[in-house]
């Protein structure tokens, strides 16, 4: 099974570049995630100095599902996520949760807070589980 996609620059909409921390997590149920994995990320992110993180889930709309992906006719992976970063407290210690962004069918952006002194150079993905799926 193959590791977790991570970027500092993607390609981003309408040819523009995404500058931050973008993370792949197709393959992964939301238990996976959710909790303890999805803190440690995001601490990582905001100890890099990214100005913010991207999780591609897949977009959950106008397809059946299929053998490899979760939920995808519901959205429920992007919608977990998207609640975890609304609704938990110790999340904002790194996140601005009031800059979620959802408007891109498949991925939730939310900018980090600054950090003016970075003491990490990449994220270590050893906190994430094994893919549950095949991609």
């Amino acid at each position: 099974m193959g590791k977790p996609q991570i970027s500092n620059t993607a390609e981003a909409p309408h040819g523009t570049t995404f500058a931050g921390v973008q993370i792949d997590l197709h393959g992964y149920h939301p238990r996976d995630i959710i909790g303890p994995p999805l803190a440690t990320i995001l601490e990582q992110a905001w100890q890099m100095g990214a100005p913010r993180i991207r999780f591609i889930h897949g977009h959950g709309r106008a397809r059946g599902i299929r053998r490899g992906f979760y939920n995808t006719n519901t959205g429920y992976f992007g919608r977990r996520i998207r609640r975890q970063l609304r609704r938990n407290r110790a999340l904002r210690d790194w996140i601005k949760y009031s800059t979620l962004d959802c408007s891109d069918w498949g991925r939730t952006t939310v900018k980090l807070k600054r950090n003016v002194k970075p003491t990490r150079a990449a994220l270590d993905l050893s906190v994430l589980p094994p893919r549950t799926q095949p991609l």
